[in-house]
């Protein structure tokens, strides 16, 4: 095997595009979910974790084939059965092949949220990574403006609840079959006057999926997109009715948002109501989530032929506006020090009452004290309950405060039969 060849003392490496998490940045991604976890149980949404591993037909019928995401970007392999499979790309498509593998259609509506890695071969970028983490949530089985709205407002509350208040909605609708048919006619037959001047992609684009083209991030494409007829005015007369009250209902909730008439969003399934959320502050400036409705895709994937509608939000990318904001939340911590070795069992003893009592604590007994310390230091202790043989003797602890300035405060001598007490008053 190819890894055997490799030569003995050469640094291991981590894949390009996927990048480990710690410290700082696996702290944002916890306080992130956290927040967010909150916001969906108080809508009345519940986890669902789906497998990273799904069978490509999955994608295939439900994202569509001519998507980037399938076209380009899964991680598409045989399993050792000589079936396809593919790590997942989006969220969607799981949750919803799980709501039909588990009957959950059976009984709606169905409210799930997730979390987790997502994959896609892309070209590395700044917010855009081959491994990615994706929060998101699917309201399955009522076909509505509130919900829609509903849905909206749900992630407008996300974002804001780690305080980030910068951002902007952008939403249009995609209407329904008959809306996209007509459109469909519409751009084809402006994008063609104009195709000599398309990208090659585009150019591919028009003739496979014309929808796609306005999806174009290619600087010249852009440009021929602007004058291009607007989809607003091919809406069907159910389709205009059922957005302009999910207009209404979002300036009910205050929600300030923008119709872009181009967005299309870059998946098959969706229908009617389309938005993306955009930072306005910020060095990141591209979409950090959206959503939108889909009408047929729980049909596709085998069961019943009900509507739904959910969203995503990138985490990697809202940990990258979160630098300038985020603080560190240190949880107290304490260390448990021996002096020398003959006061280790009892130090170990104080440090496994200290865990009974659900107390964030370290038990540092190699080298010397001031070793010691410097450990405690460096994991972050606040904290620093000595003991010595004359502690031990007189059932006394040494209490240091690390980081008081207080220099009458910083040592206290505790009775060791009063350090737990003394420890959650202080």
């Amino acid at each position: 095997m190819r890894f055997l060849a490799v030569k003995l003392g050469r640094m291991a490496r981590s894949v390009r595009g996927m990048k480990d998490l710690y410290g700082r940045e696996s702290d944002k991604f916890d306080f992130i979910f956290n927040k967010f976890r909150l916001v969906g149980e108080r809508y009345g949404f519940g986890m669902i974790y789906t497998p990273i591993l799904e069978y490509t037909d999955v994608f295939y019928r439900s994202i569509g084939d001519e998507t980037d995401v399938v076209s380009k970007e899964m991680y598409t392999f045989l399993d050792k059965g000589e079936e396809s499979v593919t790590l997942r790309p989006e969220g969607t498509a799981g949750v919803v092949r799980a709501i039909v593998c588990e009957h959950l259609d059976q009984c709606l509506p169905v409210k799930l949220m997730y979390c987790g890695e997502m994959f896609r071969y892309d070209r590395p970028q700044k917010g855009r990574f081959r491994q990615f983490r994706q929060f998101g949530l699917e309201h399955v089985g009522d076909k509505s403006p509130y919900t829609d709205a509903i849905t909206i407002a749900i992630a407008v509350d996300c974002i804001r609840s780690i305080g980030f208040c910068d951002f902007k909605i952008l939403v249009n609708s995609l209407g329904d079959d008959e809306t996209r048919e007509n459109y469909t006619k519409a751009i084809v037959k402006y994008f063609s006057r104009h195709e000599d001047r398309l990208s090659a992609e585009s150019r591919i684009r028009l003739k496979k999926n014309p929808l796609r083209v306005l999806d174009s991030k290619n600087k010249q494409d852009v440009e021929i997109c602007s004058m291009a007829p607007i989809l607003m005015d091919y809406l069907s007369k159910d389709s205009r009715v059922y957005f302009n009250k999910v207009c209404s209902l979002l300036e009910d909730y205050e929600i300030n948002y923008e119709i872009n008439h181009f967005l299309v969003r870059g998946l098959d399934y969706y229908s009617h109501t389309a938005f993306e959320i955009l930072p306005t502050s910020g060095t990141y400036k591209e979409a950090i989530g959206g959503g939108g409705r889909y009408d047929k895709l729980l049909a596709i994937l085998g069961g019943l032929d009900v509507s739904g509608i959910g969203f995503a939000i990138g985490i990697d990318r809202l940990m990258l506006l979160m630098d300038d904001f985020f603080v560190q939340q240190k949880k107290r911590k304490i260390a448990v020090i021996p002096v020398s070795e003959g006061e280790d069992s009892h130090a170990f003893s104080l440090f496994r009452d200290l865990q009974n009592c659900e107390m964030a604590s370290e038990f540092i007994h190699l080298g010397s004290l001031t070793k010691k310390m410097k450990i405690a230091d460096r994991l972050g202790c606040a904290i620093a309950i000595i003991l010595g043989s004359n502690e031990i003797q007189n059932n006394t602890v040494t209490v240091k405060f690390m980081n008081s300035s207080d220099a009458a405060n910083k040592t206290r001598s505790i009775r060791l039969s009063d350090i737990i007490n003394f420890l959650r008053c202080n």
